[in-house]
């Protein structure tokens, strides 16, 4: 089916698929644009020859459009191009050979209501449309008495992705994430905390993981054996007339099928006028059972267990006749060890009286009562059998714009889980019928993270919804990225929006691909409507906001005008695909490695606006050198300086650090400041000394100097107060790697105009230039432009990283 080009054009109401049966003749319509089998995504779908997947349920003559011929072609295990897409509006019609009532069948209530009888026939008419619905999609042609007549299965593609890749792709890590979840729980509620993450399922890693389990397994067991559950059973035993006691529904119902038993006496129960007593009926009977479902389980734990250990014990003897090799005896012994312990339990009174499950069970028992709950989990890890559900499961067709939504928002967990540490999720959820996947509308999912270079929290919250605190209505952006940066009584909210629409170009839009302007708009809506309340004022509490949208050229995209625009307005669209996500992460990368500072300079009047832009005293220290006299300054609480030895805008700062030759050991928040002459006095508040000083590393402060407070917070020695934003950025990197890393400034006195001239780490050495950053390790320099690390700072710093 290899060709250069396929035909180009639109083809209105064609007839895409034929069935012929015996019992009835079927015809699906519709529109076909012929333009998308050259597009790009479709090139290795043809040239590796794949097929759309058809089938039908009985002897019938299938015809199926041909894109080459542009015609009907009978099916005879040919392959064919896709002729059904997402979006797509197909008329179904069904005619009946011998004027039977049939029916359509679709596991979707709304296709099923759509193919209906045309007026008093019995042809049936109705147009299916797949609107974000991708894959396989069944119906049936039934009787009026509900048998069978067709199945058919065909499948419904994608538009916006690549099929084979992107489609798949995003199935495949949805799938992969929920599991890495559902285990992490599993390992932090249950198993200790345990690190490893097992996959495979291979008899060696059976053996592996049986090893490293089974005692462990075992324990659980002996503790349910001591204090095994039970539970109340009702039992009926036959007895006289005067042993029966209060009557249930089954006692009662005994009495009324044997009304022979019933014998007149003196004194009885008033029937018909009589005095009547039965001779006999049933006496209830509570008593306690090990027999529950519970213990079902464990025993068929023990009884799997046994037969896996069994069957690897064969495999090994059958290798050595195979192969002619020689088993090693201590896995043999440690095997039949196991065998051994798991046969004298089964052989047990106890286990023996237990009964087969017959059924699944999940049960607050096995998911919290001691000795089972940890049977449960080691089986689960032992089996790989874990069993979820939760809405991500109930989707017969998959609802790809949906697929897409629960994709970005995993895999913007996944990306911050790669430079954090989780501390805690609630996507994966205990509930009575088990593990259940907490992600629908309105479950506001969130799972949240610690930096692992600042200590600072970040929350990534699915559907964060504004509820009773929107001041006009209510707003529910698809994820909400919240930041709480060190210092800031107020949080930074980054929204990313999962929007399954590309807009591909046109005469007003010559940018190419990219998102649509719809949903750029709604993001201005998202900014403008989430605000927080302050001090009676309200203020902006998103400071940025982003569309994610399904396009995986990122090098062309950074040419777009709303890719530009996220550094202007912090508004804009980012494309987004399992194999198109550097765009995304270099931004995540900057939010959680940028100051507070930095990131309210580049909001556009947000929440903190006049705090950040009108505080004459706040976010500064004015850091004064002392040579000596430091007793008495403490003392009086005060410090003498020349006006013309301070900095420039030194009136902003809220606090005084002193600074000798070992480094910065103590601090105090200004109360007043006194002019005598061309000297001022800064009386403080109090005196507080540092809990780790800032030590000064061979340098001497020779001037007051003026830094923010987020620097002199992170600091632990002295030329770290002379980073620049650029610099920071590397220097967090580094700091990621290792706590050992030198500064060296271009003086031993530092000043004002003191600046940094290397990081060295080891043998790497980064040599910092007014436009570069060279990168020496031993005889290679790599040559960084600082405008590359401004721009893309993420990619820059991740190649750097791969190179340490």
């Amino acid at each position: 089916m290899i060709m250069a080009s396929y035909p180009s054009g639109l083809l209105k109401n064609e007839q895409l698929l034929t069935i012929k049966t015996d019992e009835l003749y079927l015809v699906i319509s519709g529109d076909l644009d012929l333009n998308r089998y050259n597009q790009e995504s479709y090139k290795s779908f043809i040239e590796e020859n794949e097929s759309m997947y058809f089938s039908s349920s009985k002897e019938a003559i299938v015809e199926v459009f041909d894109i080459e011929s542009k015609q009907l072609v009978e099916r005879v295990g040919q392959p064919f191009l896709p002729i059904f897409f997402e979006n797509g509006r197909y008329e179904v019609q069904v005619m009946p050979k011998n004027d039977s009532v049939i029916q359509f069948y679709h596991e979707y209530e709304g296709f099923r209501k759509a193919v209906r009888p045309i007026l008093n026939t019995n042809i049936l008419s109705g147009t299916l449309h797949f609107q974000n619905e991708v894959g396989f999609s069944n119906f049936e042609i039934r009787d009026n008495h509900g048998n069978t007549l067709l199945s058919v299965v065909i499948e419904v593609y994608p538009t916006k992705l690549d099929y084979k890749k992107d489609y798949r792709a995003l199935l495949n890590e949805v799938s992969e994430e929920v599991y890495n979840l559902a285990y992490d729980f599993l390992k932090r509620t249950f198993l200790k905390g345990s690190t490893e993450v097992y996959k495979e399922r291979t008899g060696v890693e059976f053996y592996r993981l049986i090893q490293k389990h089974f005692e462990e397994y075992l324990k659980a067991v002996n503790f349910v054996e001591q204090k095994p559950h039970r539970q109340l059973e009702t039992t009926y035993q036959e007895v006289r007339g005067e042993r029966l006691r209060k009557q249930d529904s089954v006692g009662r119902a005994y009495l009324r099928k044997n009304a022979n038993l019933f014998v007149e006496v003196g004194s009885g129960i008033p029937i018909n006028g009589k005095q009547m007593l039965p001779k006999k009926g049933l006496l209830i009977k509570k008593v306690h059972t090990y027999d529950t479902h519970e213990n079902r389980y464990v025993k068929m734990t023990l009884e799997r267990l046994y037969h896996r250990i069994e069957s690897l014990s064969q495999s090994i003897q059958k290798a050595k006749e195979q192969f002619q090799v020689n088993p090693d005896l201590e896995v043999i012994r440690i095997l039949d060890s196991m065998k051994d312990d798991l046969s004298k339990k089964l052989k047990k009174p106890f286990w023996r009286n237990i009964g087969r499950l017959d059924r699944s069970v999940m049960s607050v028992v096995l998911q919290m009562a001691a000795g089972y709950r940890d049977v449960y989990q080691i089986y689960a890890t032992l089996s790989k059998g874990i069993v979820l559900s939760g809405e991500i499961y109930k989707m017969s067709i998959k609802d790809i714009a949906l697929l897409y939504e629960y994709w970005t928002f995993l895999r913007l967990g996944r990306i911050l889980n790669e430079q954090c540490d989780q501390i805690s999720q609630d996507i994966i959820k205990v509930h009575n019928n088990g593990l259940v996947v907490n992600l629908r509308s309105g479950s506001g999912a969130k799972r949240v993270f610690r930096n692992k270079t600042t200590g600072e929290i970040i929350k990534l919250q699915y559907q964060y919804s504004t509820g009773k605190s929107a001041v006009t209505v209510r707003q529910i952006p698809d994820t909400m990225l919240i930041i709480e940066k060190l210092g800031k009584s107020y949080k930074y909210m980054y929204i990313f929006d999962a929007k399954y629409r590309v807009n591909f170009g046109n005469d007003n839009n010559p940018n190419g691909p990219g998102p649509m302007e719809d949903d750029i708009n709604t993001m201005h809506r998202y900014r403008d409507a989430i605000v927080a309340e302050s001090n009676g004022e309200y203020e902006r509490a998103a400071f940025g906001a982003f569309v994610l949208f399904p396009w995986s050229n990122q090098e062309d995209y950074q040419n777009h005008s709303l890719y530009q625009s996220i550094e202007k307005v912090n508004i804009g669209g980012l494309p987004f695909l399992p194999k198109a996500t550097d765009l995304v992460e270099g931004i995540i990368h900057n939010l959680l490695n940028k100051s507070a500072d930095e990131l309210q300079s580049e909001g556009i009047l947000p929440r903190g606006t006049k705090e950040f832009l009108y505080s004459n005293n706040e976010d500064l220290v004015l850091i004064v050198p002392v040579e000596d006299g430091l007793e008495e300054i403490l003392l009086n609480r005060s410090i003498h300086v020349l006006e013309k030895a301070l900095p420039s805008h030194w009136t902003k700062a809220n606090k005084v650090a002193l600074c000798t030759n070992e480094g910065i050991i103590e601090e105090g928040l200004i109360e007043k400041v006194v002019r005598k002459g061309k000297q001022l006095t800064f009386y403080l508040e109090s005196w507080a000394s540092q809990w780790e000083p800032i030590e000064a590393k061979g340098y001497q402060l020779t001037e007051p100097i003026l830094v923010e407070e987020y620097l002199y917070n992170d600091a632990k020695m002295l030329p770290e107060l002379f980073i620049t934003p650029e610099q920071r950025q590397v220097w967090l990197m580094l700091k990621g790697i290792s706590n050992h890393i030198d500064i060296e400034l271009d003086s031993n006195l530092a000043s004002q105009q003191s600046r940094i001239n290397s990081y060295q780490l080891n043998e790497h050495k980064f040599i910092w230039t007014s436009s570069y950053l060279l990168h020496e390790y031993h005889e290679t320099i790599d040559l960084i432009p600082l405008e590359d690390l401004k721009d893309n700072s993420f990619r820059v710093l991740s190649e750097l990283a791969a190179k340490i």
